[in-house]
């Protein structure tokens, strides 16, 4: 009887597994990377049918946020606000209605410059 348990509990943890990192692969994910030397306050992404919002970010530091794939045409619309200096607002990139492993790379560059790069995870 314990052996059933056990192989129970083990086939439902595969299976939680392969449902997680199937999440991760096909989610669409925004990643801000701050590679100036001044910490970042907030970024704020707005999206066509949502908006995402990172906490602070140390220089040298990334974060990722995953959202919805349910999305407006549009494009990404962001905002860096550095704890000292100005922000830096722009937009970039295009968003589609149900692009499974798209990945937006904004890079910060300090309240000068930002680049952002897309990709996708599953190709």
């Amino acid at each position: 009887m314990a052996r059933k348990t056990s192989l129970a509990a083990l086939v439902i943890g595969a299976v939680l597994a392969a449902v997680l990192i199937g999440y991760r692969l096909t989610a669409p994910e925004i990643v801000v990377e701050n590679t100036g030397r001044a910490p970042v306050l907030e970024v704020t992404v707005k999206l066509p049918s949502s908006r995402v919002v990172f906490g602070p970010i140390p220089a040298g530091d990334t974060q990722t946020i995953y959202h919805s794939a349910s999305q407006a045409d549009g494009v990404y619309e962001y905002a860096v606000n550095f704890i000292e200096g100005p922000s830096l607002i722009s937009r970039c990139g295009n968003v589609t209605d149900s692009e499974h492993g798209k990945r937006l790379h904004l890079v910060t560059r300090g309240p000068e410059a930002a680049e952002c790069l897309e990709s996708n995870k599953l190709f």
